[in-house]
Order: C-alpha cells, then sequence, then structure tokens
C-alpha cells in the first residue's frame, strides 16, 4: 500500500478504499472516529474533542482508552485489507490526539474545492466553466452523506454537508440558466424541488427555466404549489423574492429576460 491510495468518501453512505480494496471497518464508533477526523482533514483533532463528537456529554469513563483501541482496530482493518504490508498509516498519532495523514483523500474536500471555483467563475460571468465544475463536484455524491453513521456528532456535520450540496445544485442551475440552458435546468431541478418544497430560491430557479423556455402557466402552477407547501407545513406564505417573481411573470415583465437570475431572485427586486 502507498498512502495516497488511501481514499474517504463521506459523500453518501462512508466508504473506506486502499489501493482500490474496501477497508471493513468493525463498529459505530470506530467509523465514526474516522468520520471526524475526514471531517477534520488537515489539522489534529484532540482526544477530547473525539470523545464529545462520538459520545458527547454521555461518555464512558474508559472514553480515552476506547478511542486508542479504535484507532489501533483501524490499522488492523487497513492491514488486512492490504495483507499486511502497510508502509504508512492512514491515521497518524500527534500530541494529545490524531490526525488523519495529509495524503488521504478526502472526497468532501475535492467537492468543497470544485464547488468554490465554480462560485468564482459565476462571479466572473464564465458561467460555461461554473456549470461544469458544479456538475463535477455534484458527480461525487452517492447519496445523503454519512446517512450509515449516527454517531452523537455525526448527523450534524452530514447535515451541513447536505445543505452544500443543495447550495451547489442551485449554484449550477443558475449558471445553466446564464447559459440558456432550460430543458437541462427543468429535468434537473424537478425532482429536487418536489423532494425540497421548503427551498424557496430553488423553486425560483425552476419557475424561471420553465418560464424561459415557454412553460409560463407550469412557471406560475409551480409558485402556487409552493405557496400551498408553505402555508400548510410552516403557516407562512412565501418569502417576498418568489412573489416578486411570480409578479413580473403575470405581467410578462421584460425584466425576466434582462435580469440573472441571480437578481431575479434577491430582495429589493423593482418591477420597472
Amino acid at each position: 500500500m502507498t498512502v495516497e491510495t488511501f481514499r474517504i468518501g463521506l459523500l453518501g453512505p462512508l466508504e473506506v478504499r486502499d489501493a482500490n480494496r474496501q477497508v471493513r471497518l468493525s463498529g459505530m464508533k470506530q467509523r465514526a472516529l474516522l468520520c471526524w477526523l475526514a471531517l477534520n482533514p488537515r489539522t489534529p483533532v484532540s482526544a477530547e474533542a473525539l470523545i464529545a463528537a462520538l459520545w458527547g456529554d454521555g461518555s464512558p469513563s474508559t472514553a480515552r482508552a476506547k478511542i486508542h483501541m479504535y484507532v489501533c482496530d483501524l490499522r488492523k482493518a487497513v492491514r488486512q485489507a492490504h495483507q499486511g504490508r502497510v508502509p504508512g498509516w492512514p491515521v497518524l498519532t500527534c500530541r494529545g490526539g490524531y490526525q488523519l495523514s495529509s495524503d488521504v483523500e478526502v472526497d468532501s474536500l475535492r467537492f468543497k474545492s470544485d464547488a468554490s471555483q465554480a462560485r468564482q467563475a459565476s462571479r466572473l460571468g464564465d458561467h460555461a466553466r461554473a456549470s461544469g465544475l458544479f456538475a463535477r463536484a455534484l458527480g461525487m455524491w452517492r447519496g445523503p452523506a454519512l446517512a450509515d453513521v449516527t454517531s452523537y456528532a455525526i448527523p450534524a456535520a452530514a447535515n451541513t454537508l447536505n445543505e452544500e450540496r443543495m447550495l451547489a445544485i442551485e449554484g449550477k442551475a443558475e449558471a445553466d440558466i446564464e447559459l440558456g440552458w432550460y430543458d437541462e435546468v427543468v429535468a434537473e431541478l424537478s425532482p429536487v424541488s418536489a423532494a425540497s418544497p421548503l427551498r424557496e430560491r430553488l423553486r425560483g430557479e425552476l419557475m424561471l427555466a420553465l418560464y424561459r423556455r415557454g412553460a409560463r402557466h407550469e412557471a406560475l402552477a409551480l409558485y402556487r404549489d409552493g405557496h400551498q407547501a408553505i402555508t400548510s407545513l410552516l403557516g407562512m406564505p412565501l418569502g417576498p423574492q418568489l412573489r416578486r417573481l411570480q409578479q413580473l411573470m403575470l405581467h410578462d415583465d421584460p425584466a425576466l429576460w434582462t435580469r440573472s437570475p441571480n437578481q431575479l431572485l434577491s430582495m429589493g427586486l423593482t418591477a420597472d
């Protein structure tokens, strides 16, 4: 094994691979420990921080010893995956805690890097590059982040990753609308919007793509569906951005074609 080939996948069920061999981890706490190190991949993590992440306030008196045992078991699992040959460890011992080797690949890092570059490209008006980078970032996902790891602090971290995925979906849709790829936006956003009825920006992007491809009636129907969903679930109307977008569509305002999706879905838009 070379450490460069060790990969941790957080963007879906936890996946641990070494030189394309799957590394099988024995227990939930061991898996959660590796997840927490992968979520903090470039910094040492103290034993106290790991204990808090795995158990919260209900940690056992033997927690520190258990952390050491989980690391030993992880190294054993790597050794078994590679038939005993281990020239380097993916988890390093440092003063007071542990750290992933800098050579370990973590898919969430690559995702965040691509998404950040995509947002920068969008700000510079390079929508084709932005769309491509967002597509590459989103292609790394295999399902909801860490859906099979449930130790104390992991679900909150997974929710943060899932939110970043949704922001990337919205960012790609904005770039694709700027490029005039309305059919693609409708195809990609329709199932996502149906599964996430409370995401108003995503609904607004889908409304705009529908309108620009000539489906005005469908766009307005999507607004009505969203209004019903929000009022039934939260007891409040849709936000001012979508209400303004609906008014522009009812009047076939030229701003729907001359303004960017970001402008149309931002506060303070006037219909002049």
